[in-house]
């Protein structure tokens, strides 16, 4: 049996180079981000203690002051984490937090705060306590007169520009 000699079939390479860089370009698009931002402490609520008095589990609430709107938001954390916002934190003090901006499986961006002024809130699954309030809030305006106010909820303009994190696609 004599071998031919084939010439490449360019249309299969051209193929065959696309899929693989569209792959690539698929998986970039998803890289999660971390970003940092200030935030106003609204409220802290030791919400367990165990049998010393020693707070197992904390919410924190706050503000973001950099973003326009009002966003609240509640984290709850753990006995590492209650101990060590107990030491830093007051009622009406800024801090920073870290955010960790990833997709999510269900097919859109979601974050997660995972520190408050350096202290450590690994994120929980299961966690149904912490929750997200994302609005931008400005006057309404009739024939000319302030009547009051309007907000519009998540994935606005001047808040995703100004804080990327809350975009959910």
């Amino acid at each position: 049996m004599i071998a031919k000699n084939r010439a490449p079939n360019p249309g299969k390479r051209v193929t065959v180079v696309a899929l693989v860089a569209a792959a690539l370009l698929l998986g970039g698009c998803h890289r999660p981000k971390k970003y940092e931002s200030t935030v106003e402490i609204t409220r802290l609520s030791v919400v367990r203690q165990d049998e010393t008095g020693a707070p197992t589990t904390t919410d924190v609430e706050f503000s973001y002051v950099e973003c326009p709107g009002t966003q609240t938001e509640v984290v709850r954390g753990g006995k590492d984490f209650a101990t060590c916002v107990g030491q830093k934190l007051k009622v009406g003090s800024r801090a920073k937090v870290k955010v960790l901006h990833r997709w999510d499986p269900e097919g859109f961006y979601n974050y997660d705060v995972f520190e408050v002024e350096g202290c450590p809130r690994p994120p929980d699954p299961n966690d149904e306590a912490s929750y997200k309030i994302v609005r931008e809030c400005a006057d309404w305006t009739v024939n000319g007169s302030k009547v009051g106010f309007q907000c519009n909820y998540q994935n606005k303009k001047d808040v995703n520009k100004a804080c990327p994190w809350f975009k959910s696609h």
